[in-house]
C-alpha cells in the first residue's frame, strides 16, 4: 500500500510538473508573440518617419524647383521688353505677400 501511495503521489506531481510546463511555455509563447508584436511596430514606425523624411525632401526639391522655374520665366520675360524697348514692372517671383490660404478674417 505505502508503494502504491508513493506511485499515486510521484504521478500527482509528476501531473502537476507537466501541467506548470505547460503552463510556462504557454507564457513563453506569449510573451515572444508581445515582444515580436512591439519590434513589427517599432520598425513600422522608423519606415514612417524615413517615408516622411524623405517625403520632405522630395516636395523641397520639387519647391526648389518650381521657384527656378519661376525665376528663370521672370527673368526672360524681363529680357524680352528690354530687348523689345518696353516697361518691364513685374515684381520678382516670392516678392509679393502670400496668404497661405487664409483669407485675412
Amino acid at each position: 500500500m505505502t508503494l502504491l501511495a508513493i506511485s499515486l503521489g510521484g504521478l500527482g506531481v509528476a501531473g502537476g510538473v507537466v501541467y506548470l510546463a505547460e503552463k510556462l511555455i504557454s507564457l513563453a509563447r506569449g510573451v515572444s508573440i508581445l515582444v515580436f508584436e512591439l519590434l513589427v511596430e517599432k520598425y513600422k514606425e522608423h519606415r514612417y518617419e524615413i517615408g516622411r523624411k524623405e517625403g520632405r525632401e522630395e516636395g523641397r526639391e520639387e519647391g526648389q524647383e518650381k521657384e527656378r522655374q519661376a525665376w528663370q520665366a521672370w527673368y526672360q520675360r524681363q529680357q524680352q521688353a528690354l530687348r523689345d524697348g518696353l516697361p518691364f514692372d513685374e515684381p520678382p517671383p516670392g516678392s509679393e505677400p502670400r496668404n497661405n490660404g487664409h483669407n485675412g478674417a
